[in-house]
């Protein structure tokens, strides 16, 4: 009969456990040939390690497996999963994993040992930094398919990212998505008025009625050909963008197409002011830009900026900021000369000309499948709820304009 093996304190060892000589225990298993061992100061915290050991190898979690695999690790595994995923959306996913999860203590532990406080922590910390919760949700959806995959691979139990993201944004955390921009009718007049009268903006006029008239996004925009537009059925049809990216580690233009499949599409002119700049453009291409650019097989190439290469988005927002500045400044002196209220700029960006074309839509129609298919929305609730809050703002207006004019006694 084997002799029974005691710890210090008299109590009986059983096959497997050892206590050290510096007090702490040890057990000792197999994991296929090999010998693992796991430790705790405890009897009783080992034994319940024990357990648990047990239950994940009847369950077939990998447990020890996934003791040597962390986060960063899953991250790959999922990436390299990711076959069709194109190459602009890849760099903004490895961009995004490299800046703000890669150097993370989680990211860098083993999986078992992910806890959900270290993910809630996590996601808190970037919050308090300023995130938005709707720019949070760009993290949570790498973090989260990387550990379902660990849970699927069995290397862990449960997700522990699971509920995280959605329990901080139900409570209203971190700041409130940005409020969208859309200038109004009379605003949205006296930025093209300016431009068209300004000497040294007026070359900027063509982009703009097109973004403003059109709510075309900017890539779609500046990746527009002349193949692109058809001005004898007055539409344009929308199947690529043009984007400035870091891809492989070099920063330059791409082509890619448009992410979701309503993000094709062929849209009609609606202003006769887009038809006019787009007509007067292409027929002078040939001779501003005698050299055509070419890229993955398009060509012809319709903005472009003084150098006659690529138009970014960059550019058209560094030219927004210096329109916007230099109306304000004029709109201020002409204002104190006619003793009035000056009508200023507000602050925005080449996004908002889209959300203004949006806002004039709504404001014309309550088509909502017409509006989602020209905006092209890939999820109809975006439409809907644009389209509410336009028409919420609207009857604001509408009910202090009523209220004037309304006496009860």
């Amino acid at each position: 009969m084997p002799k029974i093996r005691k710890d210090n304190k008299g109590r009986n060892l059983r096959p497997g456990e050892t206590q050290r000589s510096d007090g702490n225990y040890m057990f000792v298993y197999m994991l296929g040939k090999k010998k693992k061992y796991i430790y705790d100061t405890d009897l009783a915290a080992l034994r319940a390690k024990e357990k648990q050991l047990t239950k994940d190898a009847d369950d077939g979690v990998r447990t020890q497996e996934a003791m040597k695999i962390t986060l960063n690790d899953m991250f790959k595994v999922l990436m390299d999963t990711k076959l069709q995923l194109k190459a602009s959306t890849r760099a903004n996913y490895e961009y995004l994993w490299s800046s703000y999860i890669k150097d993370e203590p989680f990211a860098n532990t083993p999986l078992p040992n992910i806890r959900k406080s270290d993910i809630l922590t996590f996601y808190t910390k970037l919050l308090k930094k300023g995130f938005a919760i709707n720019s949070l949700e760009s993290i949570n959806n790498l973090v989260h398919p990387a550990l379902e995959l660990a849970v699927d691979d069995d290397y862990i139990r449960k997700n522990p990212s699971k509920g995280v993201y959605r329990s901080l944004k139900s409570e209203g955390s971190g700041k409130p998505a940005k409020t969208r921009i859309a200038l109004t009718k009379e605003q949205q007049k006296n930025f093209l008025r300016f431009i068209s009268k300004s000497p040294m903006y007026s070359h900027w006029l063509p982009v703009m009625v097109v973004l403003l008239g059109t709510g075309l996004r900017v890539g779609e925009c500046t990746g527009l050909t002349k193949n692109d537009v058809d001005l004898e059925n007055n539409t344009i049809s929308v199947n690529h963008n043009l984007i400035y990216r870091v891809i492989d580690g070099k920063a330059d233009f791409h082509i890619t197409t448009p992410k979701t499949a309503s993000g094709t599409r062929t849209i009609p002119i609606l202003y006769p002011e887009v038809a006019e700049q787009l007509r007067a453009l292409i027929e002078v291409m040939d001779a501003l830009y005698p050299e055509d650019l070419v890229m993955n097989g398009y060509h012809g190439f319709i903005f472009r900026n003084r150098s006659g290469y690529f138009l970014s988005a960059h550019n058209i927002n560094r030219a927004i900021e210096r329109i916007s500045i230099a109306y304000n400044a004029e709109e201020m002196d002409q204002a104190e000369l006619e003793d009035r209220e000056p009508s200023l700029l507000p602050h925005f960006s080449v996004h908002n000309l889209r959300h203004t074309f949006c806002t004039r839509l709504c404001e014309s129609t309550n088509d909502i499948k017409f509006i989602q298919q020209v905006m092209g929305h890939a999820d109809f609730s975006t439409t809907m709820d644009i389209y509410t809050h336009i028409t919420q703002e609207n009857m604001k207006e509408k009910a202090e304009v009523i209220k004037g004019n309304l006496v009860l006694m």
